[in-house]
């Protein structure tokens, strides 16, 4: 009786990898999803706008006090136009 609930034990078991396969495979790995080091490109009215790059490679934006607090992070250069607009233009110039 001990060999038999082992033995379905081990079939199921065999039969759950196999069909499982590479789930994963898909997903970003943390490597992946880390960002670039923020530059900081502007600094004005005690707020600096900092750049990077995220895992795809597009170009985001964060905004923080002198301090250190973060006032909005990741945001595209849309966001930063419509939600900053002194800031967006000093960056432009």
């Amino acid at each position: 009786m001990k060999k038999l609930i082992l033995t379905t034990f081990v079939l199921f078991s065999g039969l759950g990898i196999l069909f499982a396969g590479d789930g994963c495979a898909d997903y970003a790995s943390v490597k992946d999803l880390s960002k670039t080091t923020p530059e900081i490109v502007l600094t004005s009215n005690n707020l600096q706008l900092l750049k990077y790059s995220d895992h795809n490679g597009t170009t985001r934006f964060t905004i923080q006090n002198l301090d250190g607090t973060v006032v909005s992070e990741n945001m595209s250069r849309l966001e930063l136009r419509i939600d900053f607009p002194e800031i967006e233009k000093k960056f432009e110039s």
